[in-house]
């Protein structure tokens, strides 16, 4: 029969093993990274409320070109829109029919069909451009006979070149119009806009504007006072009588019994040397003399509505970063983000925070964990401020490492 001390040692290299398990178990959990998690804020922030002279009639509308704000005045029910619709047309033509800056298009020929719809415009007294059967002229000079002197007869003309009949064009620019967010906006049975039901709202003429300043063709064409060399006439003049006045590059007039006078504007101004380009619509005033005197104080005062704002100030707790074993860890901003804003719009803020990995031995982590950074499209360059965190992280019990070794790792 074995002795108590012969069982002892057969015991003893299992109890050695368990203890040298406890040990390195202990050491790992003890020594072991945890990576921690990171929760942010990345709301946009309100700027001051907006300083703009908007017109006492019709309704009207501002924003920037780059930036989705859109400041409204007025009630924005769909009115006719006159002439202003040939910036649509412009748009689908150039969708269909694409130019390059500098580039004169393929030829169009003047059909007797053309020459009709002239005699119609002609008689209805809209604006029109000359034509006769068998002229011929380029898809870029109709687009300036459509958006200088605001020819009714060459956007009906241009959209039949392009889509076939003014059926199919109205189908294309509906559809076209409501991909692309402007859902106040409609097409009637002409190109031109002379029917009255074309339709659409100061807010969405914005939009409207905006996108066809994007595009270069559309935005040199609206940008010239005056042009020669079309068939017919020696020199056509551009109907926006404000251009080049308090930096006015462009865009577009309107003007029927029905619709009153209507005005889109695009005009550049400078913020911190970096060029702005501002979009307004007023639509429904009285008439079209109305809708240009009524836009310039409502334009100048756009080129005002800004302020220095700081939207970040150094010491703010921006995120922060979720302890495992409970609790947060606050990540503040090293310096103030300053710069000039639009007044009524958004400052948008992005944030970047690398994962942290904590250990015993660097619990006293306070260097830069990340970055925020703040801008206003359209208005501002991006601006960033260092982030660090607020307070030295804490280090979690020994107790929670051992029942967690896995958590974070």
């Amino acid at each position: 029969m074995p002795s108590k001390r012969s069982k002892a040692r057969i015991h003893w290299p299992v109890i050695s093993l368990v203890l040298l398990i406890a040990i390195v178990y202990g050491i790992f959990c003890l020594f072991r990274p945890i990576k921690l998690t990171n929760a942010v804020s990345s709301n946009d922030i309100a700027t001051a409320s907006p300083a703009i002279a908007w017109p006492s009639v019709g309704q009207s509308a501002v924003g920037v070109l780059g930036n989705s704000t859109i400041l409204t005045h007025g009630p924005q029910t769909p009115v006719p829109t006159a002439s202003v619709a040939k910036l649509i047309t412009a748009l689908m033509v150039l969708k269909a029919k694409p130019l390059s800056p500098g580039q004169p298009g393929p030829t169009i020929t003047i059909t007797a069909n053309d020459v009709a719809i002239y005699a119609h415009y002609l008689d209805e007294q809209g604006s029109v451009q000359p034509v006769q059967l068998g002229e011929k002229l380029s898809e870029y000079q109709a687009l300036e006979a459509m958006l200088l002197p605001s020819a009714d007869n060459m956007a009906d003309t241009l959209a039949i070149w392009a889509y076939g009949s003014l059926s199919a064009y109205a189908k294309a620019a509906n559809a076209f119009l409501a991909a692309h967010g402007l859902t106040q906006t409609h097409v009637g049975s002409d190109a031109s806009g002379y029917d009255p039901n074309t339709t659409s709202t100061a807010h969405d003429l914005v939009m409207l504007g905006e996108r066809a300043m994007r595009n270069p063709v559309i935005a040199g064409v609206v940008g010239e006072q005056s042009v020669t060399g079309l068939p017919l006439t020696p020199i056509v003049r551009n109907y926006n009588g404000l251009l080049g006045t308090d930096g006015i590059i462009g865009i577009k007039t309107g003007n029927t019994n029905q619709a009153g006078g209507v005005f889109v504007s695009a005009s550049q101004a400078t913020v911190h040397d970096k060029r702005v380009v501002i979009i307004t619509a007023f639509a429904k005033a009285p008439d079209l003399s109305d809708a240009l005197q009524g836009s310039l104080p409502f334009i100048q005062s756009t080129h005002t509505n800004y302020t220095e704002q700081t939207v970040v100030s150094a010491g703010s707790v921006i995120g922060y970063y979720s302890l495992p074993w409970g609790g947060t860890a606050p990540v503040v901003a090293t310096k103030n983000i300053t710069f000039t804003a639009w007044k009524g719009g958004q400052v948008t803020t992005s944030l970047n925070l690398q994962p942290i990995s904590l250990t015993f031995a660097h619990s006293k982590i306070t260097s830069d964990v990340g970055t925020i950074t703040a801008y206003q499209a359209g208005v501002s360059n991006p601006y960033q401020s260092p982030l660090k965190l607020k307070y030295r992280l804490p280090q979690p019990s020994f107790g929670w490492r051992l029942t967690h070794p896995f958590t974070h790792i």
